[in-house]
């Protein structure tokens, strides 16, 4: 999906990059980028990185729910502006898993935002947390091009099924 192959360094260690042109409707009353629209390009990207995963267009099968998310805006984006989102997964634990997000201004590759999620792996039809299992592990290895040991949580969040 990259359009410009002239990244920098820090996107490059993104596999999962698409471009959104910012829209009127993600604006505030200031005239840039509202606070929450960040947030919804993140779900966004969690969306394109599922697809990269599973090679599935569908949101059926999505086993996680989202258990926080943080966001550092570094600059203003503008209506008219297209960002290049990146995001990748990190800290794979027992039952979450961690995502990175990069937002850049694609024609300056000027840095917009950069975040954080964590996920959990969630059992839809008996309500409660569960193992992040082998065949995700792989998947995720496989789709940034690193070991598992690589990819190993260095803290994990407690085991619960709150």
């Amino acid at each position: 999906m990259r359009a410009n192959m002239r990244r920098f360094v820090p996107m490059e260690r993104y596999h999962v990059v698409f471009e959104h042109e910012v829209l009127f409707r993600d604006l505030d009353a200031m005239g840039h980028v509202n606070n929450v629209a960040f947030v919804a390009f993140m779900e966004d990207a969690r969306v394109e990185y599922w697809r990269a995963l599973r090679k599935d267009h569908g949101l059926k099968g999505i086993n996680f729910i989202l258990a926080e998310v943080t966001c550092k805006y570094v600059s203003p984006a503008h209506f008219g502006e297209t960002l290049l989102i990146g995001i990748r997964a990190r800290n794979l634990g027992n039952k979450s898993f961690h995502f990175e997000y990069r937002m850049e201004e694609l024609t300056s590759a000027r840095l917009v935002s950069e975040g954080k999620s964590v996920q959990v792996m969630y059992d839809y039809k008996k309500q409660k947390t569960m193992p992040l299992d082998d065949r995700m592990r792989d998947a995720v290895a496989s789709l940034e091009k690193l070991k598992l040991s690589d990819l190993s949580a260095a803290e994990q969040i407690p085991d619960t099924d709150q």
